[in-house]
């Protein structure tokens, strides 16, 4: 597995993760993640006392099929710094995104509940709250979003954006932009159906979502850090094609 790092101390690493591969095992799941990958090039940190085993070094997760920026950690002690500053929400995350039409403003923040889907467990959906009524189910979700350019193919509109998480949640960019009515192209688990003849065309059957930035404060001295990554060739290449 060659994974490109982007910065290195003696306490963490920041890499670009590839499209492909899990962050972390899921349930049931045995492949090659980057939790192993991290353990592979640094076998010495297999002795630390990390407080679980199957998490070693994760200090924050993307989607499988999400590339870009990811934090790690090469100590516990890192592991809780860093991993306070994302409860905190003091970490400051980036993607760039290509979306499907055209949002209903050039800048706006998307801040709606997201619970898991009853009718498909793999699945994350936007649902209004009537609090009182089995409240624990639903987190608050904001992302921030602002417009880069727009795109044409044929004769519809396609909308490059800089996304910005204010939280955290599972697939949260993704179940958003679909309940704006833009998803995100090449999602094979939430689109509409121009959206997904779209991503066909275009020969992208990924999701068109990248973590281009990281802004955090290093460990131990407390330092900021923007570290920053491009797109990579595969999302280089749909941009090329479109007008």
């Amino acid at each position: 597995m060659e994974i490109k790092i982007l910065k290195e101390t003696p306490e963490c690493l920041v890499i670009s993760k590839p499209l492909g591969i899990s962050v972390h095992p899921g349930a049931g799941e045995r492949v090659e993640t980057i939790s192993d990958w991290l353990q592979n090039k640094y076998p010495e940190i297999k002795k630390l006392p990390w407080k679980t085993t199957e998490r070693i070094g994760i200090v924050h997760r993307l989607d499988k099929d999400t590339s870009g920026i990811l934090l790690l950690a090469k100590t516990p002690e890192a592991l809780d710094f860093f991993q306070n500053q994302f409860r905190e929400r003091t970490v400051e995350k980036h993607y760039q995104t290509l979306v499907f039409g055209k949002p209903p403003f050039e800048k706006g923040t998307i801040d709606a509940f997201i619970r898991r889907d009853p009718k498909d467990r793999e699945k994350q959906k936007v649902e209004f709250v009537n609090f009182g009524l089995d409240d624990a189910q639903h987190k608050f979700s904001a992302t921030e979003y602002s417009t880069i350019g727009y795109y044409k193919h044929k004769d519809q509109i396609l909308t490059m954006l800089d996304v910005k998480l204010n939280t955290g949640r599972k697939h949260q960019i993704r179940v958003h932009m679909q309940y704006e009515k833009c998803p995100v192209i090449g999602d094979q688990k939430y689109y509409n159906k121009p959206s997904k003849r779209m991503s066909k065309e275009l020969g992208l059957n990924r999701q068109f979502l990248h973590a281009v930035s990281l802004r955090f404060m290093s460990y131990p001295a407390g330092e900021e850090v923007d570290v920053r990554d491009d797109l990579p060739n595969d999302l280089s290449e749909i941009l090329k094609k479109l007008k």
